[in-house]
């Protein structure tokens, strides 16, 4: 498919805000798509590269992109930069500079959609000596081949800035309209199978009947299921009626695949984690007792392995990150891993068993020890034995107690009624960082004044509002600038744009109307709880949420 076929949509989409519109130029474009290009075109629609499981990352940034510029426009990297800075946007300056490039190929093909996304793999199998060099040279392909139009939108993909609107909602339900299919059928599978374009290649050819089977597929990530909030035990009674109460362990949410003599091991962003915990691989692989399984639990950090109270999550994200000297990280800072549920066993999909049901599977596979066990649970309608479980949850230094319906299947993906978490602190909210200002004098090193977003789920969008400022010590903000510098995708003076990727717990005073900032609201003095290294972007809290809080519900 040519490339210029997908730009034509991207230029329909970028001239429109409405949800239906959108919907609409994406589902007529889909129904025209061949099935062996459904995946990288709905990658492409929603600016990604990879499926979101995936653990390849591009890891280019704007300098890189300036020098590819520069090698086909002939154009110094200064006035590129100046350029960038004048439009705010640096596909926006591509494509005005590359309308005289100096650098073509003899004889110029037009640029397909298939080797875009091939020198785009390219980049993300680079590393080594002279890996930069390497990844200029495959955008300077790229952008040699292409239209400036066409090398607006490369730029915007390769520094994942495509900002079309088209999130997760929009793509569903172009889907659905595209080949006349339910919606949540097509969301369902899209929870179980984690790869939107095999959901849509399911959903033409075999219609809802063919989603309605969709399948598990071990070693590939599901969705997890969400809790809602409660102030305390008792209400969470009167919601569920005799519950089963577990403690909510301060740690990272873990599914354990276990599947042809392999183990793998993904957190709730469906990141594989799997070389970063060898023990814990070693723990599945001996104790728990089926061919194959997906059991899913709670992985916390703790002191010892003689004292199992749990360290700061932090420490825990720092495993999380640790790509070398694993075993040094094993020593150092060792897990536990406390599982509550099963959502797959000896081949057979568990998520429509009720809970008490999969608990009992669970209980016969797992051969206990100290660091690898069930969770604790308790099983109860009565309020002081249930909210002495919750003191006693507090004690151990853990976060509270989740409260679980005992009928309830499992749901992927969704917030619904089926659990409950009960924490003793003030509401949180989860928050995505956008943007960020340099310090000044000791501090100009170092990025703070932190831009904070909603989500939008239908289009993806990030709506910013407030900014978290004050608080900070010198090693916190040096932390956080070495997280965030290499997200910075564009800068204006001391103002930088940062590539979503980033998700803090924060904590506030109240949230106020206001016109400052996208969202229509601001956070009144935002401070950081932590950074929330187990939340993908998607995860974060929405515009609903905030309206929610203000109504009290």
């Amino acid at each position: 498919m040519d490339f210029s076929t997908l730009v034509e949509i991207y230029e329909k989409l970028e001239k429109t805000t409405s949800r239906l519109e959108m919907t609409s130029i994406v589902s007529e474009f889909l129904s025209t798509v061949p099935d062996d290009k459904l995946p990288v075109i709905l990658l492409f629609l929603m600016g990604r590269v990879f499926p979101i499981w995936s653990d390849k990352e591009l890891g280019v940034g704007s300098k890189l992109v300036i020098k590819a510029i520069s090698n086909v426009s002939g154009i110094p990297e200064f006035r590129i930069e100046d350029k960038i800075r004048e439009t705010g946007d640096t596909g926006l300056a591509a494509e005005s500079l590359l309308v005289k490039k100096v650098q073509t190929t003899l004889f110029q093909e037009k640029l397909t959609v298939e080797k875009v996304h091939h020198n785009l793999e390219k980049l993300a199998s680079v590393e080594g000596k002279g890996a930069q060099d390497k990844k200029i040279s495959y955008i300077t392909e790229l952008l040699s081949f292409a239209e400036p139009v066409e090398a607006k939108y490369i730029i915007r993909l390769i520094l994942e800035e495509l900002r079309l609107g088209v999130g997760e909602g929009i793509v569903r339900d172009a889907i659905a309209r595209a080949f006349n299919v339910d919606a949540k059928l097509v969301e369902r599978a899209y929870s179980l199978i984690s790869d939107i374009g095999e959901v849509a290649k399911i959903a033409k050819n075999e219609g809802n009947e063919g989603l309605k089977k969709a399948k598990i597929i071990p070693g590939r990530p599901i969705e997890v299921m969400l809790a809602q909030k409660v102030e305390n035990v008792s209400e969470a009674l009167k919601k569920l009626g005799i519950a089963a109460f577990e403690i909510k362990y301060d740690g990272a949410r873990l599914q354990i695949h276990k599947y042809n003599n392999v183990v793998e091991l993904f957190t709730r962003r469906l990141e594989n984690v799997t070389r970063q915990f060898p023990e814990v691989v070693k723990y599945a692989e001996k104790n728990i007792k089926a061919n194959s399984a997906i059991v899913e639990g709670e992985m916390v950090a703790i002191i010892s392995k003689e004292n199992r109270h749990p360290r700061p999550f932090q420490d825990l994200s720092k495993r999380i990150k640790r790509k070398y000297n694993i075993e040094e990280m094993i020593e150092k800072i060792p897990v536990e891993v406390n599982l509550f549920d099963i959502v797959y066993y000896n081949g057979k999909q568990l998520i429509d068993e009720k809970f008490n049901e999969r608990r009992k599977i669970l209980r016969k596979i797992i051969n206990e020890t100290n660091l690898f066990r069930l969770s604790d649970q308790l099983v109860t309608d009565d309020a002081k034995k249930a909210e002495e479980f919750y003191e006693r949850a507090l004690d151990l230094g853990h976060e509270g107690v989740m409260a679980k319906n005992l009928d309830a299947p499992y749901q992927p993906g969704s917030r619904v009624g089926y659990m409950y978490k009960i924490k003793p602190i003030m509401e949180t909210l989860d928050l995505v960082i956008v943007g960020a200002t340099w310090g000044e004098g000791r501090r100009a090193h170092w990025l703070g004044s932190y831009l904070l977003a909603v989500r939008d789920p239908d289009t993806g969008d990030f709506l910013t509002i407030g900014r978290m400022a004050t608080g900070f010590t010198d090693d916190q903000l040096k932390e956080m600038t070495s997280i965030l510098k290499p997200l910075i995708t564009e800068q204006i003076g001391k103002e930088v744009k940062l590539k979503p990727k980033i998700v803090v717990e924060v904590g506030y005073e109240e949230i106020q109307r206001s016109p400052t900032y996208e969202s229509g609201y601001a956070l009144r003095f935002p401070r950081l709880i932590r950074i929330r290294d187990d939340k993908q972007v998607k995860d974060a809290d929405t515009l609903q949420r905030i309206e929610e809080i203000l109504r009290g519900s």
